[in-house]
């Protein structure tokens, strides 16, 4: 049986999605702008730093499923409800934007029906964020084993997320990578987040009262590892030499604290109604908005350009607000009916 719902985990859901469209949004500037110009370095910048939203919703589901399931045995029930609420909107997402790809693109059905992207979320970009959480789902009984094997107290917890997570960067670096290329599916790239998401989903409460201790820590701590990963970002964008290992430390240093971070502003957000109600609607949507959104932005892209440069700015603005608005409300609209749960989960 499931517990009662947390808040401000939804309210960091909300956030999370958020920046997901920033980093959709802001990726067609990127991909557009020159370099050398000012607006590029903005959006350049706004992309990067919200690179933290996969992890924080990583983070935040390893967070429900301790909370919600960390003492339980009924596994069966488990995967049950985890098939009707992720995979069948994977596969329904799937056909969609494969429709999309051969309707609008003409791509060829052999193109279209391949393993990588009918399986492993290839059909469209987002897609293989459901692989992950899929994986996540799947192993959980045995992270739960695990994750109570290593948790003696929060030293061995922390331990346990470095040396997992330097683990896991050598193993795909010097074995992986020679089989299989693309780390982003591979649930044990996010395995810092699911432990540390675990052992807060355990400890909710009681870390409620230390995160209001350590939330000014906490940001400074983002905004200095924030600033390393942007500026080491920005020399990848501009096809300089980089030490990959510097990248990972600094990557995942930032993601996890930010991730961190914006879970204990979420407690402080609840304070403030309208933009908690706001943040918290669009949290329960999030999954809905996720796999809905790149359709509406890809649209978007077809019907609505500017040629003139300093309206561009406002232009990659209004794409912003206007996929947010269309995706949300979407999803707040089939929320309403009986076949939600098949097309956007619960």
């Amino acid at each position: 049986m499931t517990k009662s719902r947390i808040d401000e985990i939804d309210v960091l859901k909300g956030i999370s999605i958020i920046a997901v469209l920033i980093i959709h949004t802001t990726g067609i500037a990127v991909s557009d702008l020159d370099k050398s110009s000012l607006s590029y370095i903005v959006f350049a910048v706004l992309n990067r730093f919200s690179q933290f939203a996969v992890p924080a919703f990583i983070f935040a589901s390893s967070m429900l499923l301790m909370y919600n399931y960390g003492d339980s045995n009924d596994w069966k029930l488990f995967y049950k409800k985890r098939f009707k609420n992720v995979l069948l909107p994977y596969i329904v997402w799937t056909i969609i934007y494969g429709i999309y790809l051969y309707v609008i693109y003409n791509e060829p059905l052999k193109s279209i029906l391949t393993v990588e992207n009918l399986f492993f979320g290839g059909m469209f970009y987002h897609l293989y964020f459901i692989v992950i959480i899929v994986q996540l789902y799947v192993l959980f009984p045995v992270l739960l084993y695990i994750y109570k094997l290593i948790n003696k107290n929060r030293y061995t917890i922390l331990m346990s997320i470095v040396i997992f997570q330097i683990a896991d960067i050598f193993l795909f670096k010097y074995v992986i990578s020679r089989y299989y290329q693309n780390s982003s599916l591979l649930f044990i790239t996010y395995i810092s987040f699911i432990i540390a998401g675990m052992y807060i989903g355990e400890n909710m409460r009681e870390w409620g009262k230390y995160y209001d201790k350590k939330l000014l820590n906490l940001f400074f701590a983002v905004i200095v590892f924030g600033y390393l990963f942007v500026d080491i970002s920005l020399k990848v964008f501009a096809n300089k030499q980089i030490d990959s290992n510097l990248y990972n430390i600094y990557y995942y240093a930032f993601t996890l604290l930010a991730s961190l971070f914006f879970f204990a502003l979420s407690t402080k957000i609840l304070n403030y109604h309208a933009l908690s109600g706001l943040l918290a609607s669009t949290g329960k949507l999030s999954f809905g908005i996720y796999l809905s959104h790149p359709l509406f932005l890809d649209i978007a892209k077809h019907f609505l350009t500017t040629g003139n440069q300093y309206l561009y700015d406002i232009y990659i603005l209004l794409i912003f607000i206007m996929i947010y608005a269309i995706s949300y409300f979407f999803a707040k609209f089939l929320k309403k009916h009986k076949f939600a749960t098949v097309v956007i989960g619960k």
